[in-house]
């Protein structure tokens, strides 16, 4: 091998060392190198959702566990008049006659609930959220099922509401928004937060027994019509609900769990378009009871498992494939038919957590028992407590876009304070601070707003939804 002249290794030393330098000066240069007023906004936008995270989860932190687990239940309740517990916190241990009072973190309303004069319904409605302040628990969503038709929990109080079927065959898509819209004001006023409606079902040969008049019909008038019933409600003040995901066959899911058998190009264009296309408008979905089995894949489905129950159905097609991102409820857990099948509702609302329910919902008065049994099986494993911890922050989310609780901004002197003794800031909010942005934090209270009873807008809602169902 020929040797390398002393002077020639000297230059080669010398151009590495030139390399070198130029190399220590690019990475000097790109790490000064100032943000663009795009990049700054993003990584400020980025900071405050964090901040505000973090104060959505050191308020689910700071409740207690009976008021912690309390926030995942929807459930029917006594009264019309002034709105009473019926279960106290004893019931989570099976002591049901001890404890404080223990009430859920929805309630359901059916007819019996609501009176026919919009004043009364207003003060019992209002009687449920003093209750829940004056024993400290956060306040509730008020929830009624309102489809319109024969599911019509609030006829004889708001305007006429005819059936989805009924509302295709009579009015024009315009229309159809218009009478939404008014039905949405007249249940804000009164007090409510959500509706468990639309019913986005496309309706088949298989359903058409069980939907009844409950569906718009065909894809092309589901997608128009509940399009306008969800805009209808949620641009004035009312959360709606898409119902049932995946779908539904004729059976009662109250009596036998729905079997459905089809090809998994039927399954994608008829059953799952609707809720795909409908989800970026809508704040919650409702899960059905059905077990689904494709004929030409059975890797897709999970077909022993009710769809509410079901981490395939929940989590790996609705949250992830479809990307939704707010309230998942399951169906009744105490209905018949999931007893009849191997979930009874002890077993059944930990299967509903672990498959990613956010809200579990019950026609019973009494949830102690069930949500005892989350409860305790949750300290004995950290993966369903995290769980817990994800749907009551959902919750509580839910809650803060409704306007029942509220993310305040906190002053910079106590945002400063918090930063010093309670958060650990992350790398992202010190490269914002080191830029120079001031990063605000945020507390998630009880809003103390809450609106009077206002007849005379009322009586004008009431009267422009009639005028719509008239004409």
């Amino acid at each position: 091998m020929k040797k390398r002249s002393p002077i020639r290794e000297k230059k080669c030393v010398k151009t590495c060392a030139k390399i070198f330098f130029c190399i220590c000066i690019l990475i000097l240069s790109s790490c000064t190198k100032k943000l663009t007023p795009e990049q700054i906004e993003a990584q400020r936008k980025s900071a405050v959702e964090d901040a505000k995270n973090r104060a959505v989860s050191e308020y689910v932190s700071s409740l207690g566990d009976a008021v912690k687990i309390s926030q995942l239940f929807l459930v029917n309740i006594e009264g019309k008049e002034k709105y009473y517990s019926v279960e106290k916190t004893g019931a989570l241990c099976g002591k049901p006659s001890e404890g404080e009072c223990l009430v859920p973190g929805g309630v359901l309303l059916f007819s019996y609930n609501i009176s026919k004069d919009p004043l009364e319904t207003y003060e019992y409605i209002k009687s449920i959220r003093n209750f829940y302040l004056d024993n400290k628990n956060p306040p509730p969503f008020v929830s009624v099922d309102q489809e319109g038709g024969y599911v019509n929990r609030l006829r004889g109080l708001t305007s006429v509401l005819w059936s989805q079927e009924k509302v295709v065959q009579n009015f024009s898509e315009s229309g159809a928004l218009e009478l939404y819209s008014a039905q949405a004001c007249q249940m804000s006023e009164l007090g409510f937060h959500l509706n468990l409606a639309p019913v986005v079902e496309v309706e088949n040969e298989s359903n058409r027994e069980f939907l009844d008049t409950r569906s718009f019909g065909r894809l092309d008038s589901v997608l128009r019509y509940a399009k306008n019933e969800v805009l209808g409600y949620e641009k004035n003040g009312i959360a709606t609900v898409l119902k049932h995901f995946p779908g539904n066959s004729s059976t009662d899911p109250h009596t036998g769990l729905p079997e459905i058998v089809l090809s998994k190009e039927e399954l994608e264009k008829n059953y799952i378009a609707p809720f795909e296309q409908l989800l970026p408008f809508a704040s919650a979905v409702l899960m059905s009871h059905a077990r689904i089995t494709l004929e030409d894949d059975e890797s897709y489905t999970e077909s022993k498992t009710p769809a509410c129950l079901s981490r395939f159905w929940v989590t790996d097609v609705l949250r992830n494939k479809l990307g939704f991102g707010g309230l998942i409820f399951s169906d009744d857990i105490f209905m018949g038919a999931l007893a009849e099948n191997g979930y009874p509702p002890e077993k059944a609302v930990v299967s509903a957590i672990e498959a990613g329910i956010d809200v579990i919902m019950l026609s019973e008065k009494k949830f102690g028992n069930v949500a005892g049994i989350l409860l305790e099986k949750s300290k004995e494993d950290p993966e369903l407590l995290k769980k817990i911890d994800r749907a009551v922050s959902n919750v509580i989310r839910y809650k803060i876009n409704a306007g029942i609780l509220e993310l305040v901004e906190l002053p910079a002197e106590d945002s400063s304070r918090k930063n010093a003794d309670d958060l650990r800031v992350s790398e992202k909010n010190k490269s914002s601070s080191d830029s120079g942005m001031s990063v605000p934090q945020y507390v998630v209270r009880v809003n103390q707003k809450y609106a009077d009873f206002d007849l005379h807008q009322f009586d004008a809602d009431y009267n422009r939804g009639m005028k719509v169902y008239e004409n």
